[in-house]
């Protein structure tokens, strides 16, 4: 019997969904929502008479939105330091 395995998956913005290491649906809000998303999605493999594992990181490996964007806007801004050597203000 064939087993499809559902991973759900921090995303820059939001979490995501991978099917057999293939990315299904978008990007979700929450990681609640991106279950429910991978349920739905297991369900039609159960439904053909498949197996299927879904696996979810814990509470604690979830940021709020905001402080993935400061740590993604932090990385992409020069800083002063840079602005300093290249002689700009």
């Amino acid at each position: 019997m064939e087993r499809s395995v559902f991973e759900v998956v921090k995303a820059p913005l939001g979490w995501s969904v991978f099917a057999d290491n293939i990315k299904i649906g978008g990007v979700y809000d929450s990681r609640g929502a991106a279950l429910e998303a991978a349920a739905l999605a297991a369900s039609y493999t159960v439904s053909d008479g498949g197996g299927v594992q879904i696996n979810v990181p814990g509470a604690e490996e979830e940021k709020p939105r905001w402080a993935v964007a400061f740590e993604i806007a932090s990385s992409i801004l020069p800083t002063k330091a840079a602005r300093a050597r290249s002689g700009s203000r």
